[in-house]
């Protein structure tokens, strides 16, 4: 039993420290500091209770999730939604993570499709060979990750206070550092929405995990002392990745203010060269050459800084955005070039590969059974159905235009989704207490329109389509009848 409760940690573990942890969620303590955290704290405890209970459930009637859905909640179609909802996700996270190796070997953007591609192709293997045994796998990726993170930021920290010389530069990483401490920040309705939504995302809600994580639990397994650890670990992640972006915006500044100066030098150079007859035309025009390249260079660090810090002032930055933003943090330190720096994004971005690479294990593996469930299908053909769907969703993103969609469509309905799969909880014979999920459903209910509200407030056409394909996925719901109906004559 010691044993069973140990994969199961690791298999929560692996799933829950996903990119969001590191893409969203440090943004918003930078900018609410300790009191946004604790406003974030009521999201998560209602979380864990749908998650709890969604457990619960199927290990108490010992249903499959889908079998479940259909005797249980009369909603077949539910499935397919959650279904589609996971392969969305997955294809989502797939770029994510798998765009977190460029900088690291400082690749180009050409080779994102293959590298999504070994990245897909690897989990299909490992699953196909390691059946049983992926769960040890992915709990040793998820201590790899738990080390990363915080061995990233020690580093960058061990580097940052004898990199940045420049007083206005040390002011803007102090103020930012007292900042994610503070209980003094201002808070504003819509971005503790879109905070509300990052924390949804974090727990990996609206897919249907934990139903299927449930059927195959045996009783005995403190769920709540499992989950209570691993948002543990989470919070911890997230908190250490808000220290890096911190960190980070000094660096930023302190390279703009050194990229300034080479241009002054430069510059002065340039005016001695025109002022002293015994230079050439050649070394003249070769110097303003060097000039010009400077200009670039420090309207480039300036641009770098102006984003990060907008990325961690604010609150209602368009959150696709927000998400585009922290891979400007490794092109920062690379371009400072802070000491130790390559090493610190190895870390970092390492530790982002391996959020979305875990999650990405037990997606595939998870939609792998409830496609199996759902179509009557071998495990290792639903692995390849639900892999293949996500590497084709995940490789159109590299189109900016998709990718503002599916990413808006993910943030725009995750709290819908949540409150879809927690639904069946109410329905049936559902062994919950309905007083503890309700107040759940009805904030994520209340969450998922004031988000969609705003999203539609930010406007931009694909940021709306992307919202469309949102709603486009609850499609099967109006089926639902016909499904049950059908599958009752079977």
């Amino acid at each position: 039993m010691r044993k069973m409760s140990a994969l199961v940690a690791l298999l929560i573990t692996g799933y829950i420290l996903g990119i969001w942890n590191f893409l969203l969620m440090p943004k918003y303590y930078i900018i609410f500091g300790l009191k946004g955290f604790l406003v974030s704290l009521i999201v998560l405890g209602l979380g864990l209770l749908l998650i709890h209970g969604e457990i619960n459930t199927t290990r108490t009637t010992r249903y499959l999730a889908h079998e479940f859905m259909f005797k249980v909640s009369k909603l077949p179609a539910l499935t397919l939604v959650l279904l589609m909802f996971l392969m969305l996700s997955g294809g989502v996270v797939l770029y994510y993570s798998a765009r977190a190796i460029l900088p690291i070997f400082d690749l180009s953007d050409n080779l994102l499709l293959p590298i999504m591609a070994g990245v897909i192709v690897l989990i299909i293997i490992l699953l196909a060979i390691l059946r049983g045994r992926s769960v040890e796998f992915l709990g040793a990726m998820a201590v790899l990750l738990v080390v990363f993170t915080p061995l990233a930021t020690l580093l960058l920290r061990s580097k940052v206070y004898s990199f940045v010389t420049s007083p206005r530069a040390a002011d803007y990483l102090n103020f930012y550092r007292q900042s994610v401490f503070s209980l003094s920040s201002g808070l504003d309705l819509n971005g503790l929405v879109l905070m509300g939504l990052a924390v949804i995302l974090a727990l990996g809600l609206g897919a249907g995990v934990y139903y299927v994580l449930g059927s195959f639990l045996p009783e005995g397994i403190n769920i709540k002392r499992i989950l209570a650890f691993v948002v543990l670990l989470q919070v911890f992640l997230s908190f250490s990745a808000a220290m890096t972006t911190v960190y980070s915006i000094g660096v930023a500044y302190q390279g703009h203010e050194n990229a300034q100066a080479r241009y002054n030098e430069l510059h002065n150079e340039l005016g001695e060269i025109f002022l002293n007859p015994n230079y050439t035309p050649e070394e003249a025009m070769g110097k303003a050459a060097e000039v010009q390249m400077a200009i670039r260079e420090v309207n480039k660090t300036l641009n770098n800084f102006n984003r990060i810090e907008v990325y961690s002032k604010d609150s209602l930055q368009n959150p696709i955005t927000a998400v585009e933003t922290f891979y400007l943090i490794p092109t920062v330190i690379r371009d400072s070039e802070v000491p130790g720096g390559g090493l610190v994004i190895a870390l970092l971005m390492g530790s982002l590969f391996l959020a979305g690479f875990t999650s990405l294990v037990v997606l595939v593996e998870i939609g792998g059974q409830i496609s199996g469930e759902v179509f009557q299908t071998r495990r290792t053909q639903g692995i390849l159905f639900v892999g293949l769907t996500m590497a084709v969703l995940g490789g159109i993103m590299v189109i900016e235009g998709v990718r503002i969609m599916l990413t808006a469509s993910l943030i725009g309905f995750v709290a819908f989704m949540a409150v879809l799969e927690a639904f069946p909880l109410l329905r049936g014979i559902a062994p919950v207490n309905r007083t503890a999920v309700i107040p759940g459903i009805a904030v994520f209910l209340l969450l998922g329109v004031l988000g969609v509200a705003y999203l539609l407030k930010l406007g931009g056409t694909y940021l709306r389509l992307g919202l469309l394909v949102g709603l486009l996925l609850l499609a099967p719901l109006l089926f639902n009848g016909y499904l049950l109906t059908s599958a009752r004559g079977r």
